[in-house]
């Protein structure tokens, strides 16, 4: 049996852990409900791995699924595909620009198969908007949307209550000291949803703000 710790400082105090008199193994990674999860809350070993099994998938598609049907190639592709890059991304979504590329590459090379066009002039950027196939990265972004509206209406059994204000029931962004917890759920989401909200009532101060 094995535990997974974590901690910033350089000289941590190692502290042996027992369970049923067996003593436990440290590990740096550790797979829970699909999810592998680093002792130092970095996402790149999640990624590397759900990246490499989509990408398996999609070669697996492109041997068996010989077909000039758009539509079921795309359909071959979400649901044996990005489903591997989307479980659970609520928890994981990343925030570094390599962990993000390397997951937009999976959708790219989809779109190159569906289209059935392999040419290296060819532009991906335009085959994707052809298919009008929203980017992961959005689509990660309305999981997490979806997700907070869940657990403010109690859909989702996730206390909350440290996160609304009394007076106008409004979510406080937390306040965080590390990238790892800026980036968690909770601050990334109502980010999203502040910056939703905004669009939706003052659409000319929003995209003034993105362009700042």
């Amino acid at each position: 049996m094995k535990f997974l710790e974590y901690t910033e400082q350089k000289k941590p105090v190692i502290f042996p852990y027992t369970l049923h008199d067996t003593n436990l193994r440290t590990t740096e990674n550790a797979k829970y409900l699909g999810v592998t999860i680093s002792s130092n809350l970095n996402w790149s070993t999640h990624i590397n791995t759900i990246t490499n099994k989509a990408n398996n998938r999609l070669r697996f598609i492109r041997r068996n699924v010989k077909t000039h049907n758009k539509q079921l190639k795309e359909a071959a592709y979400r649901t044996c595909a990005r489903l591997q890059v989307e479980h659970s991304s609520t928890i994981w979504h990343p925030w570094q620009k390599h962990l993000t590329h390397r997951i937009k590459m999976v959708q790219r090379s989809a779109a190159r198969y569906v289209q059935n066009d392999y040419h290296y002039t060819s532009s991906v950027t335009n085959m994707l908007r052809e298919l009008k196939w929203s980017t992961l990265e959005q689509r990660r972004n309305q999981a997490s949307l979806t997700m907070l509206h869940n657990i403010h209406n109690k859909q989702v059994n996730v206390d909350h209550s440290h996160l609304i204000t009394t007076r106008n029931n409004k979510f406080l962004i937390p306040h965080s000291k590390t990238k790892h917890h800026m980036n968690s759920f909770f601050p990334r989401a109502i980010r999203l949803w502040t910056n939703y909200r905004l669009r939706l009532r003052m659409p000319q101060l929003y995209l003034h703000l993105q362009v700042e």
